[in-house]
């Protein structure tokens, strides 16, 4: 089968200093790859050029088999394909609930005005924000605008959806709302990447764990074998802080 996402020989450099250091990784449709290691490991980076939002210094991204950094006519009809989920929300403030999730379904997809808002209905419904569409984003709790953020992302029905540690910048409470809002998703048949410090959620939720640190991946495999039997000194070092 080919991989959905496929990543090879990446290497990012800032100054002096390697930040991802020869990542090799396929992603397959409907899987979900939680991605784990210390801060500073390169985690998020690697989400942000699977996404183009960033190029590595070297390296190649596929997607389904196209190499899409040298195919620079197609970076928006990628871009629709890959969305992401950002800690910190990335919603228009000056817009509401609904006007963010219909915004690039209207601009992007080029859907009417009637059919978007049916679209974005459908997925705020979904994440429990039915009696907050005409709501401003201002008068929103944190757990909210990431379950709009989650909304707006499934409204693009896209192939993959990127989560760059969804409720790092969340209160302590509202981290289960979203979390369970990943979690609906599943068994929808999405392919979900997801940067997390929940390790809990990550066993609970992933097909894939994918340890990194260093700019490296250190061992990956299924959550048991990453939970309960890791090989790696670094993967069992980083696991004994949240595991007792």
């Amino acid at each position: 089968m080919k991989p959905i996402i496929e990543l090879k020989n990446i290497y990012q450099k800032y100054n002096d200093e390697t930040i991802l250091n020869d990542v090799n990784l396929s992603i397959y449709q409907g899987e979900i790859v939680s991605i784990i290691g210390p801060s500073g490991a390169g985690k998020s980076t690697l989400l942000r050029f699977i996404n183009l939002l960033n190029r590595p210094t070297s390296g190649e991204v596929y997607y389904l088999g196209e190499n899409i950094i040298k195919n620079r006519h197609k970076h928006n009809f990628y871009r629709s394909k890959i969305s992401m989920v950002f800690q910190s929300f990335n919603l228009f403030n000056n817009y509401n609930v609904l006007d963010n999730c219909t915004l690039s379904l209207r601009k992007v997809l080029h859907i009417g005005k009637k059919e978007a808002i049916d679209i974005a209905t459908k997925y705020l419904k979904m994440v429990g924000l039915e009696n907050r569409i005409y709501a401003h984003i201002s008068t929103l709790s944190g757990g909210q605008k990431q379950r709009v953020a989650i909304a707006r992302s499934l409204s693009m029905n896209p192939d993959v959806i990127l989560f760059d540690e969804p409720t790092s910048a969340l209160d302590p409470e509202m981290v289960s709302e979203v979390l369970d809002t990943i979690k609906m998703l599943k068994n929808s048949g999405k392919t979900l990447i997801i940067v997390t410090h929940e390790m809990s959620f990550a066993k609970d939720v992933s097909s894939r764990v994918i340890f990194m640190a260093d700019g490296k991946i250190i061992e990956q495999g299924t959550p048991q074998e990453i939970f309960e039997q890791p090989k790696n000194t670094r993967t069992k070092d980083f696991l004994k802080k949240f595991i007792n």
